[in-house]
């Protein structure tokens, strides 16, 4: 009995579980991957299905379970295939901060498309001179009469491109705001002009991009200020909490993707008369791993739960989250491929694919260190 799932968080599980095992192939995977393209079709799918929607709110077309809800089908989606389920994912964790601050108007024209699987978000905080010191961005959002000219760069926007909005962290007069900047502004003829450059192949999450977004007196109407001016800093973190959960998720279905393909390999391999499992070196290692899988799945889950309850110390359990859990992920997948040994190095395999995609969770949305200082500084 888990005393965080109910019945039906366990009925959404299920579902996701058996969507993945019809639509999800490790083939079609590596086929976007070498195409460097997004799975749009499987992201439409799974929001017309209400799995995108399981942890969005109702009034925007959701089921309300919150960020338990977000937990269960992220886990799940990389539990089947760690890739697919973080590209999907990534689609609308970026819309986060939308839903959490925008306006009647804007959560029913952004997050709602997001929901139904029609849309795909993107966050542009990151520039070249500040990736962890966000405060220190330099692009502007010089304010005229009923718009603002923006001009400045970002680098490492997920899904640079092909997403349908953006949402833009710029320095408006002597603090920082943010705006949403629509797909369809960008492409139209409106004043001012931009660059969109994909940065190219990565070590993993092929099936996204991640751009530089050029921004030369592009203008942007006032009503898509989201939020408060000036409080842009303090509304992307906020956002960034409950995205350090769900990326976390994507971790901890990564671990558990690793974990079931070690053990199933263990029993069926053989060697000197008998299959690897009964060698306590291999049931060792897999007893270690499940441990692993446990205790991050406990903290997580209570993560999520307090987040939920808008407990003050999901702030610190969410950089807890961020800190542990992808660094055993990538622990127990390098641990899988050695049970797998030679096959394990092999790109069929998935593992050494997981390994590098699940690499970046431990880096986007703040680093280990950054989850370090933020825990220090609510310690003490």
């Amino acid at each position: 009995m888990d005393p965080y799932l109910t019945n039906d968080l366990k009925d959404i599980e299920a579902a996701v579980r058996e969507f993945c095992a019809k639509e999800m192939e490790q083939e079609h995977l590596h086929e976007l991957e070498d195409r460097h393209a997004y799975p749009r079709e499987l992201y439409r799918k799974i929001g017309d299905l209400g799995i995108i929607g399981a942890g969005f709110s109702e009034d925007v077309g959701g089921s309300g379970y919150g960020a338990m809800g977000h937990v269960v089908t992220v886990t799940e989606l990389c539990r089947n295939l760690p890739g697919m389920g973080m590209a999907l994912s990534l689609g609308y964790i970026p819309g986060f901060v939308v839903d959490v601050y925008g306006n009647d108007v804007q959560r029913e024209k952004y997050i709602r498309p997001v929901v139904e699987g029609r849309y795909v978000s993107a966050i542009s905080v990151t520039e070249p001179d500040s990736g962890s010191d966000l405060g220190s961005a330099k692009t502007r959002m010089d304010e005229k009469d009923d718009h603002y000219l923006v001009n400045g760069s970002k680098v490492f926007t997920t899904n640079a491109g092909y997403a349908d909005f953006y949402t833009l962290l710029g320095r408006d007069g002597g603090g920082l705001s943010l705006i949403i900047i629509d797909k369809d502004v960008m492409e139209s003829n409106a004043p001012g002009h931009f660059e969109i450059n994909d940065l190219g192949r990565k070590m993993g999450i092929n099936t996204t991009t991640s751009g530089e977004l050029v921004f030369y007196d592009l203008r942007i109407p006032k009503d898509n200020v989201l939020g408060q001016r000036g409080k842009g800093l303090k509304m992307v973190l906020d956002g960034f909490e409950l995205g350090r959960i769900v990326i976390a998720a994507q971790a901890l279905g990564a671990m558990l993707y690793g974990y079931e393909r070690a053990v199933k390999h263990a029993k069926k391999r053989n060697q000197f008369g008998r299959p690897i499992i009964k060698f306590q070196s291999i049931e060792h290692d897999l007893v270690d791993m499940y441990v692993e899988i446990e205790k991050c799945r406990s903290l997580l889950y209570k993560t999520a739960w307090l987040y939920d309850l808008k407990d003050p110390e999901s702030k610190k359990y969410s950089s807890m989250v961020k800190l542990t859990v992808p660094q055993n992920a990538i622990d127990i997948l390098n641990r899988t491929i050695d049970i797998l040994g030679g096959y394990g190095y092999m790109r069929d395999q998935g593992i050494e694919g997981a390994l590098r995609d699940i690499r970046i969770t431990s880096i986007y949305e703040g680093t280990g260190h950054m989850q370090k200082n933020a825990i220090a500084k609510i310690l003490f």
